[in-house]
């Protein structure tokens, strides 16, 4: 006769990846465990031999997964320790950022995961600043902002300000245009995927 044992999986590490300016969860993003306790790691240097060569190419292994369309990720039936994983989302080239998370994994008594939730915040890269002219001590309201050559524009609030966010790097030119104002424009250099830079305008009314 057989003896068949059930083995019941549970989650260590669940969390979520949310764009760190909206709040909204990001779908498809990857997470990575990059430091990891030795019986981990040992653990998957046995489970990378069955894989050969592809293993550096599998995205759902037992150290890395893609978040769901909720943004949800988690990882099942990791050894008690201290791990380190990293966010990002290469398919987004340089609009975001890179994000890591410490996260400890623990068991009670009876050998129930303590599940170790983590947020992750993927900044976007961006300009903000605030629009000002001659009337409006506060700001202008509604005055576009947009990248020039690309589709990223935002308009500016009640108190003129405005944050254009998900730019690839490089050296990037802002237009801006609000009714009864002159255009105008400037260049800006992004450098740093996640990071964002400054840029304020102080538009001129439009003579007659």
């Amino acid at each position: 006769m057989m003896n068949w044992q059930v083995r019941r999986h549970q989650v260590a590490i669940a969390g979520w990846v949310v764009d760190g300016a909206t709040g909204k969860p990001v779908a498809g993003a990857g997470v990575e465990i990059t430091a990891m306790p030795a019986a981990f790691k040992e653990r998957l240097k046995h489970v990378s031999l069955s894989y050969g060569k592809r293993w550096t190419r599998v995205v759902e292994r037992p150290d890395r997964t893609c978040t769901r369309p909720d943004g949800l990720f988690y990882f099942l039936d990791l050894p008690d320790g201290n791990y380190t994983l990293r966010a990002a989302i290469p398919s987004f080239g340089s609009r975001y950022g890179k994000v890591q998370q410490s996260a400890v994994v623990s068991h009670d008594a009876k050998g129930n995961t303590k599940v170790a939730f983590v947020k992750c915040a993927l900044q976007p890269t961006a300009v903000k600043g605030q629009i000002t002219g001659s009337g409006h001590k506060s700001g202008v309201v509604l005055a576009e902002v947009r990248v020039k050559g690309s589709g990223e524009r935002t308009f500016t609030d009640a108190q003129g300000l405005y944050a254009v966010t998900g730019i690839e790097l490089g050296n990037r030119t802002l237009l801006v245009h609000a009714q009864g104002y002159r255009s105008e424009s400037l260049a800006v250099t992004l450098k740093e995927p996640g990071a964002s830079e400054t840029r304020n305008f102080n538009l001129t009314r439009e003579s007659g």
